[in-house]
């Protein structure tokens, strides 16, 4: 039962609906055999208001039907108006864009089928579907504003509670770097010490001993200057190179090597060089004495890399970390490609595909169906339908169609004493071309208010010309005043999105002096128009010079805030930051006291000739190194909803993720729903791709298992609050979310 009950919050609209009616009835004073009829909708009314959040699509059409059945009986009883405009209010509020636009769309027709079915004429009936329209363009417009506000409000909140999580954050992310470089440096360079002194020392050979020796020297040199490298340095991989596989394979002249690939991008190469290290670490480990061979082919659209041993014995398998084949597979799934390691008869094989351009299909030739690559441009990511995203647009868009039909609906009505503005097919059709015109400038009045704003006005004067020529029969002053409110909107938004330098005072006034040549022109002035229209300009440039005044007070508010979110911003970073400096120094500490002590003791040792105790420094090292590899990536805490924690969460559901475009601070509601959309699709062995451009933020995911219809339907339900979009490809395994930076 608990499940029916009506929310506390909910009865207030009911209450305030059952109260108007009651006033209604005792001051209208109607038939009372029309009391059953009012009663029936005043209860529908209240029971739709009701459960208008718990269920609104149900709650509209109730309400609807309710209204248009009795309307020709109960007349202008106020329930059931009041309790569709709420109940369609609500269903924009809490349904997706589609959704919502369909329902009130649904009701408007309704409504007019009604209407024709009653036996209004054909004028009538269109006249009432745009007023109608118009109304629910209004209401669409204004739920689907607050909407986003609240999403936005929530992710906020959301975001400021989890300010404190960006700390420890930093510290894994430095932790998780940190361990990724100190083993694919240090371990390569200490375990080929520990085995060619270990072989030194099984076989007994002076000349084998010296050269061992020889080796030990540079590499534990190597050593050292990789670890205070590694401490020291920012965390980005070098770009080399295909001639540093060359230079590295010339160490291991035992290894079969051939490359075919000739021309490689620096960072194809520095991957392949990553790989290849990795492979003949674990080789030495795992497979000494075995015969193997390392090969770089070139493919249609990218090389591969293949190192394959035969098997052999295991020289220093416990020193190992376990992680250098998941942080390689890691990469490679970043930049598109795939990589198998796996038993390949009595030995061992990895196998990486690399593509020349991130994020295209392995081994797929440009036009050959290809993924094409994602460039930081000034729109959404490719596949993305920006009609469900455009946010502030879209909501601007229903402006137009409430400017149109208000204007047009009501020039349709029939009735009033004046004589019909349509009744002449010319004059009809230029008004009717001028309504239009002058409404559309509402759909730019947030990108180009100013160019907007002149066009309207250009509509005006070209409108009071008409008149005066004859060509429109309508009463300027009339026609002015039914349409100066576009022009009032206008004006707000030239003093809420324009630079504060530009002229936009001049905006209210060039609006004053034409409504003063329109309503001077009336047919009521009687005297002097040129006095009558200058002293009703001046009484309309009072409510234009507060429509500016307001916008111009928006947009200094909406800077104040920008500007403290930005130093809050900087303060978070900083702290981070420093934490982060914290526990490198700790590493440093850690690494000064335990692998590198060992790397210079073995160093110290070769130059001594002690060839023995190289040995046991190198085996020393690397179990101190491998303990600490370990021990870093532990106690990690949740990653704080923001656009740079996705790559945590990526590396907790083992899973690769790489950044397009320059990363730049984002307002705080857009983090967060990057986040949670991240957080949805990113599941084991997913490859994510997060885009940054001018206008928002993309993410792209490519998964299997497919992505489930629960996970999708609150995906469409996260991106809608934001006024973004979801694309989803036919088999469920590649997912786009566009999220833009628009303005409210």
């Amino acid at each position: 039962m608990r499940r029916w009950a009506p929310d506390l919050g909910d009865t207030w609209a009911p209450g305030a609906v059952a109260v108007s009616q009651a006033l209604w009835w005792l001051a209208a004073r109607p038939d009372p055999r029309l009391a059953p009829g009012v009663c029936a909708v005043a209860v529908v009314a209240v029971v739709a208001l009701l459960y208008r959040r718990r269920v609104p699509g149900p709650a509209l059409a109730g309400a609807a039907l309710a209204t248009a059945l009795a309307a020709p009986v109960v007349g202008a009883a106020p329930a059931g108006p009041a309790a569709v405009l709420l109940t369609a209010y609500a269903l924009v509020v809490h349904r997706t864009a589609a959704v919502s636009a369909a329902g009130v769309a649904a009701v408007v027709a309704g409504f007019a089928v009604t209407a024709a079915a009653s036996g209004a004429s054909a004028r009538a009936t269109v006249a009432t579907a745009l007023v109608l329209g118009a109304v629910a363009a209004g209401v669409w417009a204004v739920g689907r504003f607050r909407r986003r506000v609240r999403a936005d409000r929530a992710s906020a909140e959301t975001f400021r509670a989890a300010v404190d999580g960006f700390a420890p954050l930093a510290v894994a992310q430095e932790r998780r770097r940190l361990s990724t470089e100190l083993h694919d440096v240090a371990g390569h360079r200490l375990t080929a010490i520990l085995v060619s002194a270990g072989a030194a020392l099984r076989l007994a050979d002076p000349v084998l001993r010296e050269r061992a020796i020889e080796h030990a020297i540079g590499a534990g040199q190597a050593a050292v200057d990789d670890l205070d490298r590694v401490v020291a340095s920012a965390g980005r991989d070098d770009e080399v190179g295909i001639e540093a596989v060359d230079q590295l394979m010339a160490g291991h002249p035992w290894v079969r090597y051939e490359r075919t690939a000739r021309v490689v991008p620096p960072a194809v190469a520095a991957l392949a060089h990553l790989i290849v290290r990795e492979a003949l670490t674990n080789l030495m480990r795992y497979a000494q004495g075995a015969a193997a061979t390392v090969r770089i082919t070139a493919d249609p659209g990218g090389c591969t890399v293949t190192v394959l041993d035969g098997g052999g014995s295991r020289a220093a398998g416990d020193v190992g970390s376990g992680l250098g084949i998941a942080g390689l597979r890691a990469r490679v799934e970043a930049v598109g490609g795939d990589l198998d390691a796996g038993p390949a008869g009595p030995g061992w094989r990895v196998r990486a595909r690399l593509p020349w351009r991130p994020g295209a299909a392995p081994g797929a030739a440009p036009g050959a169906g290809a993924t094409p690559p994602v460039r930081a441009t000034t729109g959404a990511p490719p596949g993305v339908r920006m009609w469900a995203g455009a946010g502030a647009a879209v909501r601007d868009g229903a402006m137009v169609v409430l400017a149109l039909g208000l204007s047009t609906g009501t020039v349709l009505l029939p009735g009033g004493d004046g004589p019909d503005p349509l009744a002449a097919p010319i004059p009809a059709t230029l008004l009717v071309a001028l309504l239009v015109l002058h409404a559309l400038p509402l759909a730019w009045r947030r990108l180009a208010p100013g160019a907007a704003l002149v066009a309207a006005l250009t509509v005006q004067v070209a409108w009071l010309a008409g008149t005066a020529a004859g060509w429109t029969r309508h009463d300027p002053a009339e026609t002015f005043l039914w349409c100066w409110w576009v022009e009032l909107a206008l004006v707000y938004a030239v003093g809420a999105y324009r630079p504060a330098a530009s002229l936009g005072f001049a905006a209210p006034l060039a609006v004053a002096a034409v409504g003063g040549v329109a309503l001077g022109a009336g047919a009521d002035i009687t005297g002097n128009r040129a006095a009558a229209g200058a002293v009703l300009g001046v009484v309309l440039a009072i409510p234009l010079v507060a429509a500016w005044l307001a916008g111009r007070l928006v947009t200094t508010r909406r800077s104040r805030r920008s500007t403290a979110e930005a130093a809050a911003r900087e303060t978070v970073r900083r702290h981070a930051d420093s934490a982060a400096r914290g526990e490198r120094a700790r590493i440093v500490d850690d690494l000064r006291a335990s692998a590198r002590l060992h790397a210079t003791s073995a160093l110290a040792a070769a130059e001594a000739g002690r060839l023995d105790e190289v040995a046991a420094q190198a085996r020393a090292g690397l179990v101190a190194l491998r303990r600490l590899l370990h021990g870093l990536p532990q106690d990690r805490p949740d990653p704080p909803p923001a656009v740079a924690a996705l790559s945590d969460l990526a590396a907790r559901r083992r899973s690769a993720l790489r950044f397009v475009g320059e990363p730049r601070s984002l307002p705080a509601p857009l983090e967060v729903a990057a986040h949670r959309a991240g957080a949805a699709l990113i599941a084991d062995g997913a490859v994510a791709t997060v885009t940054y451009v001018a206008g928002g933020i993309g993410l792209e995911v490519r998964r299997c298992p497919p992505v489930g219809a629960e996970v999708l339907r609150s995906l469409r339900d996260l991106t809608d609050a934001a006024s973004g979009s979801v694309a989803v490809d036919t088999d469920r395994t590649t997912v786009r979310v566009w999220l833009p930076e628009a303005l409210r």
